[in-house]
């Protein structure tokens, strides 16, 4: 083999080892951008239906979120928010309002038993012991967990009029959308957790 075949297979190996360096190097910038979240979330239940069609009550609308896995949360850094057809009460019941059937939107601001009834202290007694969702815990959310009160952490809009008691109930037969997110550091919220569910 003379010298010029060696340069010949010397630069082909080279060149070789380079294009498989760069695309290593490509796929690993590529999976470097594929979401990651911090906990694993898993829907355990859903039940309820409306007022209107199913005759059942706020209290008897039920979301129970699972912590499958992943890192421990503190209870304040996680929000919820579910969306679909259903109904709430503009007003405060009592006093004057309606309940009123359409778009309900449901934001949780946080976990935490900050600005909410007894029932929800009731139902998450072991996640908020320590005020941290660990691996294996259940969170349980029900239509009725608001103060039906301005000072609430829960809120709730139906057709885009905020002005409601803050309970809710999402009619049977339909597909919801439930959304978690996490605050990081800097105290944005980040999405950790989205799913589609049928009532």
């Amino acid at each position: 083999m003379n010298i010029s075949s060696s340069l010949l297979i010397l630069i082909t190996f080279l060149l070789g080892g380079a294009l498989f360096l760069s695309m290593g190097a490509v796929l690993g910038n590529i999976s470097d951008f594929s979401p990651t979240s911090p906990v694993k979330i898993e829907i355990v239940e859903f039940s309820g239906g409306d007022r209107y069609n199913d005759s059942m009550r706020f209290q008897d609308n039920n979301l129970v979120l699972k912590h499958a896995g992943g890192s421990a949360v503190s209870a304040d850094s996680i929000s919820v928010q579910i969306s679909g057809k259903g109904n709430a009460y503009l007003g405060i019941p009592g006093s004057g309002g309606k309940l009123v059937y359409g778009d309900i939107s449901v934001y949780y601001e946080h976990i935490n038993i900050g600005k909410k009834n007894s029932d929800f202290e009731k139902n998450n007694k072991e996640m908020l012991r320590d005020g941290v969702w660990s691996p294996g815990e259940m969170l349980v959310l029900t239509g009725n967990d608001s103060l039906n009160s301005s000072v609430s952490s829960v809120f709730v809009s139906a057709d885009g009029e905020p002005e409601t008691s803050n309970n809710y109930s999402f009619s049977s037969n339909q597909t919801l959308e439930i959304r978690v997110y996490q605050k990081n550091k800097a105290g944005n919220s980040q999405l950790v957790f989205k799913k589609e569910t049928a009532v």
